[in-house]
């Protein structure tokens, strides 16, 4: 009786261990799962940050001009911005010169010896012909708007790809432009007619095009000669961008200064295709960001020179004449004939780009 009792206990003990030890610990419970995400019924939240990080890359980068000039204040905001925007990966090599010529950068471009520049379409025209439309006044009439110029990038930002592709060049975004003007001595031309007689210095291949469409009488001057040459009076007006008034203290050698609401050319921000090519996708895309950045501050840059120069005009008591839109255009009148004098060097890509301005323009 007393054997039966112990064996009883026992074995009692013994289921009541066995439960006890199969039980799992409190610490872990098991995961219930969830359903999928493509079965739920509620809104997409907006994705989460990629893990992706833009990697380490220094870029050589070249333009000129004195440290007060629109060149180097856009230029130096462009790497700012792209530092920022990829969190301090992206560094920078800087060719800065004085003396530096725009059509300089294209042969260190072609040459492979920076991967970020600015090109004036006016300076490149020479090798890269096609862009000759944006070299001159007539593709853009400048605006307060600037969603005017976001717009008309928009318009030709697709065929620039192409035409900057064939030249191992790849196309990043346009630098807001600078208003034209028409500075001199004597009393202000309100027409091309009263420009007639007159020497007329003109800064550009196809502008000076332009002011032999017209009948004038044109020189060539160097910039840096040009405000003696106008006190000297070896010249009596210059055709330019108000920028380069403002940056050769013209102001100081002129009676007049005609604003005109026409761009004086417009360049495009480009990098080596070879360079393009060896970023990742996350590079890339914070080069884009950065572009599309950089050109609301060009904005803010050119309205910022504009005021500094019309501002140092009026000190110097320079008559200061706004043309409206009529008075411009009878100053691109023979642009026709211009154009028609570009079409037959260019190819079929400069005539779609051709085209995209005049669509743009409403011609």
């Amino acid at each position: 009786m007393k054997r039966s009792l112990i064996f009883i206990l026992a074995l009692c003990m013994l289921l009541s261990l066995a439960a006890c030890g199969e039980k799992p610990a409190p610490a872990e419970p098991e995961a219930v799962p969830t359903a999928p995400a493509a079965q739920s019924d509620a809104p997409a939240s907006e994705p989460e940050p990629s893990d992706e990080t833009v990697e380490p890359y220094q870029f050589n980068i070249s333009y000129g001009g004195t440290p007060s000039s629109s060149m180097v204040a856009v230029m130096e905001k462009l790497q700012e911005i792209m530092s920022e925007v990829s969190g301090g990966a992206f560094t920078f090599n800087v060719y800065n010169d004085n003396g530096y010529k725009e059509n300089q950068a294209l042969d260190e471009m072609m040459n492979d010896i920076v991967d970020i520049v600015y090109l004036a379409s006016g300076s490149t025209c020479g090798t890269v012909t096609e862009v000759a439309y944006l070299g001159m006044p007539g593709c853009f009439r400048y605006s307060d708007d600037p969603e005017g110029f976001y717009r008309f990038e928009d318009s030709v930002s697709g065929i620039l790809s192409d035409i900057y592709d064939g030249y191992g060049i790849h196309y990043l975004g346009l630098r807001v432009p600078a208003r034209m003007a028409i500075v001199g001595t004597g009393s202000v031309p309100t027409s091309p007619a009263d420009l007639k007689g007159k020497v007329v210095r003109v800064s550009g291949t196809w502008l000076g095009r332009l002011a032999v469409s017209m009948d004038l009488a044109t020189a060539n001057v160097g910039l840096s000669e040009l405000a003696t040459d106008l006190q000297r009076k070896t010249v009596d007006s210059c055709i330019t961008g108000i920028e380069q008034v403002y940056s050769q203290m013209l102001g100081e050698v002129v009676d007049y200064a005609c604003i005109l609401p026409e761009t004086d050319g417009i360049g495009a921000l480009v990098m080596d295709a070879d360079t393009w090519a060896k970023l990742s996708e996350a590079q890339k895309a914070c080069v884009e960001e950065s572009v599309e950045l950089w050109m609301d501050e060009c904005l803010k840059v050119s309205n910022k020179f504009y005021d500094e120069s019309v501002a140092a005009l009026e000190e110097n008591n320079v008559e200061i004449y706004i043309y409206n839109d009529s008075e411009c255009d009878a100053f691109l009148e023979t642009l026709p004939t211009v154009y028609a004098e570009i079409d037959a060097q260019t190819s079929e890509n400069g005539i779609a780009l051709r085209d995209a301005v005049l669509a743009f323009r409403g011609k």
